[in-house]
């Protein structure tokens, strides 16, 4: 082996190795990261498991009124590029008018915490879409407006379950009903 102005020659071998220059070694580091910056953008909690119980007060029924929609939901496991983060905690009140066939945009927030203790909240807006079985699907599309997460983009799917499907038709309304719920957070810092 000889070593011959920064490069090194092995006997018998043709091709020299060459040495890495400075120049090269900081595009190398500089495309390793890109790629760790567009590996950020991609989902940082997904939480595909939960449930949640939701109060109307007064109970919607087959007349559209302004309600106060209460809301609480357990999510977890949760799959996180985050250390720490194993299941959520989401909390959200919303005044809309509502019926029990009634199809809308409603601008929704909700405060959730993290298994870390960390907090976030976010804003969007929840469509939802009543099916003629009795469940209410609604979508939460925004996001994170502060705390942990924020500028992160965010969507909460329920699919809640109305078990008295005549209770649209009375007074007293439909008051409760329970579901599952999804949560996926991407991008933010």
């Amino acid at each position: 082996m000889l070593v011959r102005q920064g490069r090194v020659h092995l006997e018998g071998m043709r091709n020299p190795i060459p040495r890495i220059d400075a120049k090269w070694a900081l595009l190398l580091g500089a495309f390793l990261l890109l790629g760790t910056s567009a590996r950020a953008e991609s989902t940082l909690i997904t939480c595909p498991l939960g449930t949640e119980a939701t109060h109307y007060s007064p109970g919607i029924t087959n007349t559209p009124q302004q309600v106060t929609v209460t809301a609480d939901a357990v999510l977890g496991p949760c799959v996180s590029l985050t250390p720490g983060i194993v299941s959520a905690k989401v909390h959200t009140t919303v005044k809309a008018p509502l019926s029990c066939s009634l199809n809308l945009g409603v601008p929704s927030q909700l405060d959730i915490t993290w298994s870390d203790g960390t907090k976030s909240v976010a804003s969007g807006q929840t469509l939802v879409n009543v099916k003629a079985t009795g469940q209410l699907v609604l979508v939460l599309t925004g996001n994170i407006t502060g705390g942990r997460f924020k500028g992160a983009a965010i969507e909460r799917t329920l699919t809640l379950l109305q078990t008295d499907l005549l209770a649209c038709s009375t007074p007293q309304g439909v008051t409760d009903v329970a579901g599952e719920a999804m949560l996926t957070v991407v991008g933010g810092s």
